[in-house]
């Protein structure tokens, strides 16, 4: 016998047509959406039909840059500390922490994550314990490790979690490690900072072999070996960090002083980036950054800010040492401003953004949102940016990111109406996972 569910009522907005369709209903069967608009439901088949008026629907949420390795190999003092930072008071160090905030994402409508650098068994175990049941979680669309030439950026992160980066030094290394991640599972690519421009052709052209959509991290930031222009004409698509974009539009003078110091001493360059970030956003030419954005949006690029990163560093520098707190705290402070900066003139252009926190707890996913708003984003367009434009980038639309027929049956049932007021996204009064209740008020 059909399992089915049937929303009475429910105002849906539409994220493929941008419209909110009030009182509509909507038709679940055996974990995908049959019917959406009013359904006259005859049938003998087990139904549980639900009055929703008053409430909202929208389809279950991306998380679009996330780092879910980090839940993994933490002592139980740092296991204790995330729990209660997620809002699991309660919960002992001993119980397995990637199990209770796996869940916490998709009790607060985050059915889907997209992750952005981790090893890639880790992060396929993680995916499998969802898969069979073991955790309840959302599904998990990850890269595995972050891929650069060597000496690697993220080499501390290979003590902890070997593999969180791995070197492609040779057109070799490329072909082997796309054929080994696409075997386990891996649904994207995510290139981070330095790469021979050969090396990294071929790397392109062997993830689109495998249907592997990729993303960029310019990495650290100025003396880039990829910036954003260069991805762009190279084929890359999706890009991580506001700041990413600053070295390409620095003021003719600025860029001039850069390019001399490729190859110069540490000292020099950090003399530099120390100048640089004194200047702020009078740095940045105004012309050359809507020449940049006109760009990416005539490639149809999709952008990923993460400006909860950067305001939670500059409020929260204690991760570093105590004689380093007031540098690391100016450093992001600026960081901040500068991403704001940039996607705000992204936004006024119409570029599609991505909500994507840069970590792992599912609560700063809508600090992100947060933070869009305030700086121009509206409501349809970040509601956009966790549903239907991750969905399309990863090419799954035909599966998720909208509330139409034939689609997986995510859905996230709020009591107010997030286009009036993004905080009332966090209003969850009900969420399906493939058409079974994973919350209910």
């Amino acid at each position: 016998m059909k399992k089915r569910i049937l929303l009475k009522n429910i105002n849906l907005f539409d994220v493929k047509d941008d419209i909110l369709r009030n009182n509509v209903d909507i038709l679940i069967e055996n974990g995908l959406i049959k019917e959406v608009g009013k359904v006259n439901y005859v049938g003998e088949d087990m139904l549980e039909q639900i009055d929703c008026s008053g409430k909202f629907a929208l389809p279950g949420l991306f998380e679009c840059h996330a780092h879910l390795t980090m839940l993994t190999n933490q002592d139980d003092e740092t296991k204790k500390e995330i729990l209660k930072e997620v809002g699991i008071e309660k919960a002992s160090p001993k119980e397995e922490l990637e199990k209770e905030v796996l869940k916490a994402f998709v009790v607060k409508g985050i059915t889907q994550v997209r992750d952005l650098g981790g090893p890639v068994k880790t992060l396929k175990d993680l995916k499998d314990k969802i898969s069979n049941g073991e955790y309840v979680g959302p599904d998990i669309f990850y890269a595995g490790p972050m891929l650069e030439k060597s000496p690697l950026t993220g080499q501390e992160n290979n003590k902890r979690w070997p593999g969180f980066t791995v070197a492609i030094d040779s057109k070799q290394d490329a072909e082997n490690t796309i054929e080994q991640i696409s075997n386990q599972g891996a649904t994207l690519v995510k290139t981070f900072g330095k790469f021979d421009l050969d090396v990294l052709k071929c790397l392109l052209d062997e993830a689109k072999e495998y249907n592997l959509p990729v993303t960029h991290d310019s990495g650290p930031t100025f003396f880039h070996s990829v910036p954003v222009d260069r991805g762009i004409d190279l084929g890359i698509r999706c890009f991580e960090h506001g700041k990413s974009l600053w070295y390409v539009v620095l003021k003719d003078d600025l860029k001039k002083e850069h390019d001399k110091l490729i190859d110069a001493d540490p000292e020099a360059k950090e003399a530099f980036r120390s100048k640089v970030f004194s200047l702020g956003t009078q740095s940045i030419s105004l012309t050359k950054l809507r020449q940049l954005i006109n760009k990416m949006l005539s490639y149809d690029i999709y952008f990923c800010p993460t400006l909860h990163i950067f305001k939670h560093y500059a409020e929260n520098p204690e991760v570093y040492r105590e004689d380093e707190l007031d540098k690391f705290r100016k450093i992001f402070e600026v960081l901040y401003e500068i991403s704001c900066f940039i996607t705000q003139e992204m936004i006024k252009s119409g570029m599609k953004i991505l909500v994507g926190q840069d970590g792992w707890n599912p609560k700063f996913t809508f600090n992100e949102m947060q933070l869009l708003k305030e700086i121009g984003l509206s409501e349809a367009e970040i509601i956009k940016g966790a549903t239907i434009y991750p969905a399309k980038w990863l090419g799954i639309s035909e599966q998720v990111g909208s509330i139409s027929p034939n689609k997986q049956a995510n859905v996230l049932i709020l009591n107010k109406n997030p286009l009036e007021d993004i905080q009332n996204i966090k209003t969850t009064h009900a969420v399906l996972q493939n058409g079974k209740f994973v919350f209910r008020e």
